[in-house]
């Protein structure tokens, strides 16, 4: 090397230093895994994971790719968080209901009597309860190695049957219900019911055989799976409680990424909470309408028959607290926490 080409190398090396030139690593691309249990044009895919896919890839101005493996090719929803901690995957809708014992404190947001309102529900615990240093972050995902990014509530569960009328809480007795666990189990038990865990996939096959009675569930949810056939009968306005769904990414995942591309994924998160919180609020009420075409018969709670349901779920919400304590888990403070949260967020 002469002197001419020395000089000009070491000008180059120390411009890129006075001029701050990003580090290579940068630039680098990143390709993420996501897998769910959700058929696409599922609320929770549609307007969740796709449109977090769209502006993180967006915002990261295609630094960041992603691989999306729905309706469970990856794996069942009691398996996808274990794969996502250990990174076979990256991220993965990840329920407190389908796995109640690793995060036990989460289903807080699926108590009977809470929030009617998905964005309100939702947007309050991913501000406020899921984050690094909130209370359900640290006592339940922390612990799993795992960061919600996005959080979807479907609230204001009812119950559905097929023959039988539902019009006030003991008409429940005897009766066997599909349930999508945690809370929800216990609100059925507790109403006199039986409560019979099943995927969602197979309530359609259950109903029209006469395997259950009935299922509680959202409106939004029942559409998806034409439920508005098999059943005739449905509850408006008993407030069962709600189910609460995450998208959640690995810590080593996370943690692979440079800085700015994990806030990022937090941004797209947000966005993503937004657009699926509305939609099904949207959906919700369109369900309905659909149902109603259907055949399906709303009877709806007034303000009479609202207090005795809420009389009758009240217990739940006492025993929660009770069950989360009695394991080292604060559980009335979450509890106070979320309603506070949710008193917050207008609707």
């Amino acid at each position: 090397m002469n002197n001419n080409t020395l000089k000009m190398t070491l000008g180059v090396s120390v411009a890129s230093l006075i001029l701050g030139a990003a580090p290579v690593h940068s630039q680098e691309k990143h390709t993420l895994k996501v897998a769910d249990t959700y058929p696409v044009g599922h609320p929770f895919a549609e307007y969740g994971i796709l449109v977090f896919i769209s502006e993180a890839e967006k915002m990261s101005n295609g630094r960041i790719t992603f691989e999306h493996f729905p309706s469970g090719q990856m794996g069942g929803a009691s398996t996808l968080p274990n794969m996502t901690r250990n990174g076979v995957i990256d991220i993965s809708s990840v329920a407190p209901a389908y796995i109640p014992d690793q995060l036990p404190m989460s289903g807080v947001a699926d108590l009977p009597g809470l929030a009617d309102n998905s964005c309100v529900a939702s947007k309050a615990l991913i501000n406020d309860m899921l984050q690094p240093g909130d209370t359900l972050y640290e006592a339940d995902f922390k612990r799993l190695e795992l960061r919600p990014l996005i959080a979807g509530v479907i609230p204001g569960y009812e119950v559905m049957t097929t023959s039988k009328a539902i019009t006030k809480p003991a008409d429940l007795t005897g009766l066997s219900v599909r349930s999508s666990g945690g809370s929800i189990d216990r609100t059925v038990r507790l109403l006199g019911g039986s409560g019979v865990a099943m995927p969602a996939a197979e309530m359609y096959e259950s109903l029209l055989r006469g395997t259950v009675d009935g299922t509680v569930l959202g409106p939004v949810s029942a559409s998806p799976y034409k439920l508005e056939e098999v059943i005739t009968h449905s509850t408006l306005g008993a407030r069962l409680g709600s189910f609460t769904m995450t998208y959640s990414i690995g810590d080593r995942s996370f943690n692979s990424l440079p800085e700015d591309l994990q806030t990022i994924l937090v941004e797209a998160g947000r966005k993503a909470t937004d657009s699926l919180c509305e939609a099904l609020d949207r959906e919700n009420a369109a369900s309905i309408d659909e149902m109603k075409l259907a055949g399906v018969d709303f009877f709806n709670i007034d303000n009479a028959g609202r207090e005795d349901w809420a009389n009758a779920i009240s217990p739940v919400q006492e025993m929660w607290v009770e069950d989360m304590e009695s394991i080292g888990r604060p559980g009335k403070q979450a509890l106070e926490e979320y309603k506070s949260a949710i008193a917050t967020i207008p609707e």
